[in-house]
């Protein structure tokens, strides 16, 4: 649920600020590599998570 909700906000904004030219181009670029790595940690995290609740 939280992923999805993530998506929808990160793709909403990016919409918003694509459609209203309020960051350049190289900015929404770093804004959505940081967004993915962001969800990479988030991924780990629950990984981890999962496997420290097995052992």
């Amino acid at each position: 649920m939280g992923r999805l909700l993530v998506l929808i906000l990160c793709f909403g904004g990016g919409f918003w600020l694509g459609s209203y030219r309020l960051l350049p181009l190289w900015a929404i670029g770093v804004l959505i590599s940081l967004a993915a790595g962001l969800l990479g940690v988030v991924e780990w995290l629950e990984q981890r998570e999962r496997d420290d609740d097995a052992g």
